[in-house]
């Protein structure tokens, strides 16, 4: 839904670097930002702000206004924030990280206890008809916010909650696609009926197969507490791998 509506806010400004909506919910205990979904380069630069390299997200955030800037990288508001970090956070996207000029962040309440922010980076410098044109989608992902929490009182949580374990939930399926030979849908499908014979939340077993497999620590959120698997995590994670062996029936998605 969210990825939706970054599209659509695409078409109206095709100049957008990148896109993203970031989302904050003190009423779940969440004490940190989670990134619900991004474009294009948004999701590196959001991420960079999060990890503490400060920007306008978090200072939208803090004071619940718009923050506009005209030049994201030379703005004295956020000193470490600058084109050198992102080019050494990932040197890959350098061309990009130069072509980045102005930023806009737009804070919106979506309950009493949730704010959402949406941003744009830009490829010039960043004007009010770039904050009223985020202003109008700000309100519709808000309501997209509400749409999700009305229909369980657990939705919201969950959904923050296995976003910020993507990561590590996309590797256990890569390695579950390794193994099997199989595609993306039938790895998922295998670990979630594992998550659901062990009773174990996915985004445990998720992380403690990885760390299983690989004996080291799993990809965790760039902002949030990390997520540490218990032993029944770990014993489902040990048992799991033992049974995908290349002669193993892989879940189909369908069952």
């Amino acid at each position: 839904m969210f990825e939706r509506i970054l599209e659509r806010i695409h078409r109206d400004m095709p100049d957008a670097i990148g896109l993203a909506v970031t989302v904050l919910d003190r009423g779940l205990d969440q004490d940190e930002m989670t990134m619900l979904a991004a474009r294009g380069f948004g999701g590196d630069i959001v991420a960079a702000q999060l990890a503490g390299l400060g920007g306008p997200v978090l200072d939208a955030f803090a004071h619940q206004i718009p923050v506009l800037t005209l030049d994201l990288w030379s703005d004295d508001r956020w000193p470490q924030l600058t084109l050198e970090a992102m080019q050494a956070r990932a040197p890959e996207h350098s061309a990009a990280w130069q072509e980045v000029r102005g930023s806009v962040a737009v804070p919106g309440v979506w309950k009493a206890e949730g704010t959402v922010v949406l941003t744009a980076m830009l490829d010039r410098p960043a004007s009010a008809s770039t904050v009223t044109t985020l202003i109008g989608y700000e309100q519709l992902v808000c309501a997209a916010m509400v749409s999700v929490g009305a229909e369980d009182a657990t939705a919201t949580a969950d959904m923050l909650a296995v976003l910020q374990s993507r990561g590590a939930i996309e590797q256990a399926k890569g390695a579950i696609m390794g193994r099997l030979g199989c595609d993306a849908d039938t790895a998922w499908a295998t670990l979630r009926r594992a998550s659901h014979e062990s009773n174990v939340k996915l985004r445990s077993l998720a992380v403690a197969l990885v760390e299983h497999i690989s004996g080291a620590p799993a990809e965790q959120p760039a902002a949030g507490a990390p997520i540490v698997p218990d032993e029944p995590a770990r014993h489902a994670a040990r048992l799991l791998w033992a049974v995908l062996t290349p002669e193993s029936t892989p879940v189909s998605p369908g069952s």
